[in-house]
């Protein structure tokens, strides 16, 4: 028993040192495997790293090899750099001197500049006296040719009615055109009395009509809508409708008495759709149609002298009363503490000028409120156009002062040598008679005001300031009026119903129908003149002078 546990024993010592060998060897084979395997991986890792650095080896031989290309290179640019860094110091050298030239250079040429521009800007200088002096030549020598026209038109005015008496109507026609054409051309005043008279005479002269009677021709009415046709009154109670008419190239004046009545001393009269108002001395006031039919109506006073139209009434007016009719009744009489000189409408107030000189208003109702005299001479002829505004005052001593809505006086139009009595006022043509036995026609359009502004802009401004005048415009010529000189004093002035023309009464009973518009005539006398002057005709009346022109 006992040995057999021994060879159990055994057996098991046996198994387990078998069991140990064989398991040493397997674990020795497993470190022979992984050391030959450590062996092969370095045999590997040094076989790479061979061929690693045979790689490195050959890089490196390439770099040096670069390298000394490299360096050659860079020895040459090196060289080069040099070079250049010394063509630069010869270039700095070189640009330093010619940047001392190019200094001095400019120094010179600002120098010379500076001459220049003083030389440049002395010839401009020169070049604008030159240039002045050739303006005020040019202006000189405009001045001149345009008051030589001037001249030549006043000249050629006068030819023109000579021409006219020698019967040749032709040239005198041409002559009176071309005076004014010269003269409204140049700034002139185609006003001027022989060149405005020549004008007349060749568009049908200026009919004259003499009153049946002979009486005074206190106050003329056109007939509103009627052209060519007026109502005149004389102091010897004639009432006559009268009627112009062209025939034959002349104007003509015929006529219908209405009423002739001595016991009248007719001062005033107006037309008012279709019928005739008219006003005697001492009363009454006569209603006539115009086949004389005539309704009178009396008047409280007398020494009356002016009626007209306010508001739809008719005011009368004497020395010192006044009074209103309407619907064949007078009423609203006023008393007046003293004379009147002169009395007129303005914009519906009433404008009462006394004998002493003093003024005062009054409105529709009758009452008076005194006021600052418009001028200081005492008035006696007053009017007012409703169109310009403008106010007409006529004094004793002849002067006529137009005065603005302001009562501003525009102007001193020193016409008669005696006191003014009648005027009428046409557009901007102002015509006034008085006790010179004189009529005078001014176009205030054509009158260079002091103060630089025309008529119209005189008439709108409250207060005239002076306007700058342009030295190189010509001036016009200065407004002399037309003249006519009658057969006794200018008594009625009265405008026509064609603002065109205007009817003058005389003391001596003459009635004269005038053209007052001198660029009306010259258009008529365009149409009526059918060649212009030969070469020769131009170089006889006009002159050498001025070179020829035709007109038509």
């Amino acid at each position: 028993m006992k040995r057999r546990s021994i060879i159990v024993s055994s057996l098991i010592a046996l198994a387990v040192i078998a069991g140990v060998a064989v398991t040493a060897y397997h674990m020795g084979r497993r470190q022979s495997k992984r050391e030959l395997a450590a062996v092969q991986d370095e045999m590997d890792r040094l076989v790479a790293a061979e061929k690693d650095a045979a790689i490195v080896k050959r890089v490196s031989q390439q770099m040096e090899d670069i390298a000394y290309q490299q360096k050659a290179i860079s020895d040459q640019q090196r060289d080069r750099a040099e070079e250049q860094s010394n063509l630069a110091t010869r270039n700095a050298a070189r640009a330093e001197m010619e940047s001392r030239a190019a200094r001095q250079a400019e120094r010179k040429a600002n120098e010379a500049a500076g001459v220049a521009e003083r030389e440049r800007a002395n010839a401009e200088r020169q070049q604008e006296i030159a240039l002045e002096q050739r303006d005020e030549a040019t202006h000189a020598r405009n001045v001149a040719d345009t008051l030589n026209r001037r001249t030549q038109a006043k000249g050629l005015a006068v030819s023109s009615q000579v021409r006219r008496e020698a019967g040749e109507t032709e040239v005198a026609d041409i002559l009176a055109y071309a005076s004014w054409y010269f003269l409204k051309s140049n700034r002139g005043n185609q006003y001027y009395s022989e060149t405005f008279k020549s004008l007349a005479q060749a568009t049908g002269g200026i009919p004259r009509y003499k009153v049946r009677e002979g009486g005074a021709v206190n106050a003329i009415s056109q007939i509103p809508g009627t052209p060519g046709q007026s109502v005149v009154v004389t102091n010897y109670g004639e009432v006559e409708w009268l009627t112009a008419a062209v025939n034959n190239g002349t104007r003509r004046i015929t006529s219908k008495v209405l009423l002739f009545d001595p016991a009248y001393d007719f001062r005033d009269v107006t037309v008012l759709a279709g019928k005739i108002y008219t006003l005697s001395l001492k009363g009454p006031l006569c209603l006539l149609d115009f086949n004389g039919k005539n309704e009178v109506v009396p008047l409280p006073e007398d020494n009356y002298f002016k009626l007209f139209p306010v508001g739809g009434r008719l005011l009368v007016a004497g020395r010192r009363s006044l009074c209103w009719y309407a619907d064949g009744k007078i009423t609203g009489q006023v008393s007046l503490d003293k004379p009147l000189s002169a009395i007129v409408e303005r914009e519906g107030s009433i404008c009462l000028f006394y004998a002493d000189g003093s003024y005062a208003e009054m409105d529709a109702s009758g009452r008076m409120a005194d006021k600052t005299p418009l001028v200081k001479e005492v008035v006696t002829a007053a009017h007012y156009d409703k169109a310009s505004k403008c106010l007409l005052l006529g004094v004793e001593d002849g002067t006529v002062y137009p005065v603005n809505p302001y009562n501003r006086v525009l102007e001193v139009l020193s016409a008669h040598k005696a006191r003014c009595m009648s005027m009428d006022m046409l557009g901007s043509v102002v015509v006034t008679g008085g006790y010179d036995k004189a009529a005078y026609i001014w176009n205030l359009d054509n009158m260079p005001f002091e103060s630089g502004l025309s008529f119209r802009e005189e008439l709108e401004a409250e207060n005239a300031g002076k306007r700058v005048a342009n030295g190189k415009e010509i001036p016009a010529e200065w407004l002399v009026p037309v003249d006519y000189t009658f057969d006794g004093w200018t008594l009625a002035v009265c405008g026509d119903a064609d603002g065109k023309s205007v009817w003058i009464g005389t003391s001596a009973g003459s009635v004269l129908l005038l053209y007052s518009s001198a660029d009306d005539m010259a258009a008529q006398l365009y149409d009526k003149i059918n060649r212009n002057l030969t070469q020769q005709e131009w170089t006889r009346y006009v002159g050498a002078s001025i070179p020829y022109m035709t007109f038509k």
